[in-house]
Formats: structure tokens, sequence, C-alpha cells
């Protein structure tokens, strides 16, 4: 269900609080990753069709404008990341005991981000309670300083704001994907010197989570060496299956069979592109 177009509340000029008003979907630890020293990180816009690069792990592209609260964003959700990246920053380095007995950080985090992925389009609305009175001359700066504190409040007339109500359907829901994904096995994918690199969506793709444009954490898959077919097999997907966005460290890398490489992916809805050169083998995709 789509609610009506997320209002984020502004803050106190100055956001004296220093409450997150730029929330990152996929976290910007994991962005940098990407980021090509010349060129940033490129961007597709996929309902434009436009490209973007230059882009930083900054910038509003990659984030959610206040949709969830600071109890979410600063509390459960900083555990979830730490103890992800931690394990990231570990696998990268080449250090794989970790992934045997961290399957649960693993998938938590990409709950996680499946979660929020969805409620930055789909923010829970405000409710009003029946029976409950607010607090009398609540001023802003005492609600921020709440919220700083990860209390929740009823604000005026009732209303418990949408913020909160979306971080706790979060944190709910998070909880109930772990237990229907239990049975996860993740595993780490390396792409061969001549596959190329991840394209990045903008939301969960396939039990696949982009660690570095080489290397990627996938579940239940046999694969643990990706060429260049399977890349660009993959990648189309991840076009297919965004809904705003996908990025990457060199857009040309994404998409190379062989000796041909693309040095921008394909663009219109309707695609027909030879994945095996020579064995005519094609794909149809429309999105």
């Amino acid at each position: 269900m789509k609610y009506a177009k997320h209002k984020p509340e502004p803050t106190q000029p100055g956001n004296p609080h220093q409450l997150t008003k730029n929330q990152h979907v996929f976290p910007d630890a994991s962005i940098t990753r990407f980021e090509h020293a010349e060129k940033g990180i490129t961007a597709i816009l996929l309902h434009r069709d436009q490209r973007i690069s230059n882009l930083r792990a900054d910038n509003k592209l990659f984030c959610a404008n206040r949709v969830w609260d600071q109890r979410a964003e600063s509390g459960y959700m900083v555990g979830i990341e730490s103890e992800f990246q931690f394990l990231a920053r570990r696998v990268i380095a080449g250090d794989l005991r970790w992934l045997e007995p961290m399957q649960s950080t693993i998938t938590r985090f990409y709950a996680l981000w499946e979660q929020r992925a969805h409620y930055a389009l789909n923010p829970v609305p405000a409710a009003k309670l029946k029976g409950v009175t607010p607090a009398v001359d609540m001023t802003k700066d005492f609600k921020e300083r709440l919220e700083k504190a990860h209390v929740s409040y009823v604000d005026d007339d009732s209303i418990w704001p949408s913020r909160q109500m979306t971080g706790m359907r979060i944190q709910f829901n998070i909880d109930q994907r772990q237990t229907e994904l239990a049975g996860l096995k993740w595993t780490l994918c390396r792409a061969t010197p001549d596959a190329g690199e991840f394209l990045v969506p903008d939301r969960p793709v396939a039990f696949c989570i982009p660690l570095t444009p080489t290397m990627a954490l996938v579940a239940n898959s046999y694969l643990d060496v990706i060429g260049p077919a399977a890349m660009q097999f993959i990648n189309l997907h991840t076009l297919h299956m965004s809904m705003q966005y996908v990025f990457a460290h060199d857009l040309s890398r994404c998409f190379v069979t062989g000796r041909r490489q693309l040095t921008m992916p394909p663009l219109p809805r309707k695609l027909k592109l030879d994945l095996f050169p020579g064995l005519a083998v094609t794909l149809d995709l429309f999105w």
C-alpha cells in the first residue's frame, strides 16, 4: 500500500539537537566503497533515463528525508549497521572466518536495508490516538529534546507522529523478516578480473549485498566466482528490479561480456541483449 506523499517535519533553525534529517537507506559506509577516485559515484535515475556522476556517499539521492525517528536512526539501526560493517571489513580484508558465526548479522542487515528502502517510499501515516491527551504546552524544542533522547511522545491533537510510527514498524518488521529468512546461507562471491563490476540497486535484489565493486555477499547460491556473462545477467536483473536509481563505481564496467563492453547500460524500457555472443542466446527485458 502506498500512503500519501511524505512531508518531513522540519527541525528548528540550525538543528540545535543534531537530529538526522538525511537518513541513508543503504549505509554511507557501504556506499563509500563504490566511490571512484576521479569520477565519484555514478548513478542512473531510472524514470528519467538520466546518468549523473561525481556523487558522494552523503548525496541526498541515497537518503530518506526524516522518514523514521531518531530512536531508530541512532538506536537499533546503528547496532545492526555496526555489526555488519565490522563483518564487511573483515571479509573484504580476506578474513572469512567471520562468515559462518555471523550469518544472522548479515540476514538482519539485509532486512534493515529492505525495510528502510520500502518505508522510505511508503512512510507509516501519523496516527490519531483515542483517549490520549497530549502534554500541555510542549514546545518544539522540548519535543526535539525528547526525540534526541529516544523518547516517544504524543503531538498536538493526540497525534502520534509518522516518523515514530515508521521507526517502530521497521523495527518490528526486521524481527519478523529475520525469522522468515533464518534459513538463508550467506557466502562470498567474487568477480573474475574480466567480469566487470557490480551494479548497486536502490533496494535489496535477489539476496545479494554488494560489498565492493567486485565482491558481494549472496544467499543460497553456489556461485563463489562469477565471470562476465553472469555479472551482466546479475546487473540486468538489478537494473530491472530497482525502483528509482542504481549506482556504480564505474558504470562502463557493469555490462561486460567477452570482448563487448558497454560504456552505458541499456536505458530503453525494452531491451534485447546478446548475453552469450556466438550462442544465439538473447534476453528480452521490459521495465
